[in-house]
């Protein structure tokens, strides 16, 4: 077994919020085990489903989201001898993630202390919607929903001119669950830390709501200190006023985003060039676009907006590659905004082996899906094995413990 973490027993009770949690350290060489009820994780329900057929073991989404796991069915809430197994199975773990409304485990008795009492190195970690305390605590809650109360929500939209009042949207992607497991993930492997220091486990409450309240970028620092709420704006930062556009529609009617456009004076000489080679921003050399402050979009400036008209207009007249591809020449953060089947054939993601294909029932040949988000030298990321069937470990996991 390989993996910087290869050394690692997990548990997991999860359904889709806290289920990336347990991938993140499966794939970096974890042994997770994910403990499912008869009937299976909630997750196992969320399509797409393979060829669109629903199946406890055709989730797209829970393949995904379950690399690296093995699979235990063991009834908790009903059978005092899947609760005896579960127990055993901690006294060999080193971490408990669960994202079960607070209470739960409890009630089967399996709180935190007496977990702990079994096993004082265990590292038990809670995400749920709100935490464990506090009036909210038992509130239900959602990806969407967290969104929204968190606070991302709001600042996620579009200008007036493109969407006449237009609500707050959400991004999609499970981004409120995914936060929430990322902000888990940091506080377990900095628990493994101290845990090498004192020899001792302990328990974190992870809430997602928090999580989402800690990314929130400039709302939350403009609400605290001035009182004064953002503005959505397409395609760009949310801002307490509106700012220049940084989304631009290309000849062949594709979109790209420019970002960075005059911060600095080398950067801003060769663009100038190359505008001007082409006939465009004739009036870049007048001595009121010389201050970088001046240049840069945000600030309310004349001189941004009217930067900022002439690149519409430059890539009005030009294809989207053209642009991209000669503005990254010329060292700019520009680019093109892509579809999934674009992106899916990136040759830089394939160069640097980023997808990888996973088996699973109902597919003839290997479905891709992106593998390594890191490169590691000396103990690199595996995927060996594909998300597990429903209880397909249970035998062979129950039979360590004896």
């Amino acid at each position: 077994m390989s993996g910087p973490l290869a050394d690692l027993r997990v548990v997991e009770v999860t359904d889709v919020l806290g289920q990336l949690a347990g991938k993140l350290l499966a794939d970096l060489g974890a042994d997770v085990i994910k403990v499912e009820p008869p009937t299976g994780s909630q997750a196992r329900a969320v399509g797409p489903f393979v060829g669109d057929v629903p199946g406890p073991n055709r989730s797209l989404n829970f393949w995904y989201h379950n690399t690296n796991k093995r699979s235990v069915v063991l009834d908790l809430a009903a059978s005092e001898a899947g609760r005896a197994s579960f127990r055993g199975l901690l006294v060999t773990a080193d971490v408990l993630i669960e994202d079960q409304e607070p209470g739960v485990l409890a009630a089967f008795g399996l709180a935190p202390d007496a977990l702990a009492a079994a096993n004082p190195r265990l590292i038990s970690c809670s995400i749920t919607p709100f935490g464990q305390t506090g009036p909210w605590a038992h509130r239900k809650s959602s990806d969407m929903v967290a969104l929204a109360l968190g606070g991302p929500m709001q600042m996620n939209g579009y200008d007036p001119e493109d969407a006449p009042g237009a609500p707050p949207i959400r991004g999609h992607g499970d981004q409120g669950y995914n936060t929430a497991c990322q902000f888990a993930v940091h506080g377990i492997l900095a628990a493994l830390i101290e845990r090498d220091r004192s020899g001792l486990g302990q328990y974190i409450d992870c809430s997602m709501h928090e999580a989402l309240s800690c990314t929130t970028e400039v709302g939350m620092p403009y609400w605290l200190y001035k009182r004064q709420d953002v503005i959505r704006q397409t395609g760009r930062h949310a801002a307490a006023h509106r700012t220049e556009p940084w989304l631009f529609h290309a000849q062949d009617g594709r979109d790209l985003i420019l970002f960075g456009v005059g911060r600095d004076n080398a950067s801003w000489r060769k663009i100038k060039e190359w505008f001007q080679a082409e006939g465009y921003g004739m009036q870049f050399n007048e001595a009121r676009f010389d201050s970088p402050q001046a240049r840069q979009p945000g600030r309310g400036s004349p001189e941004a907006a009217e930067i900022m008209a002439e690149m519409a207009k430059f890539i009005a007249a030009h294809d989207s590659e053209y642009v991209y591809r000669f503005g990254q020449g010329i060292d700019q953060a520009w680019g093109v905004v892509r579809s999934p089947d674009e992106t899916l054939n990136d040759p830089h993601w394939h160069d640097r082996g980023l997808f990888v294909g996973t088996t699973g029932e109902g597919v003839a040949e290997p479905a891709l899906m992106p593998g390594a988000p890191y490169l590691f030298s000396a103990t690199p990321w595996e995927l060996r094995r594909p998300a597990p069937k429903l209880g397909q470990h249970t035998a062979e996991v129950l039979a360590e413990l004896r």
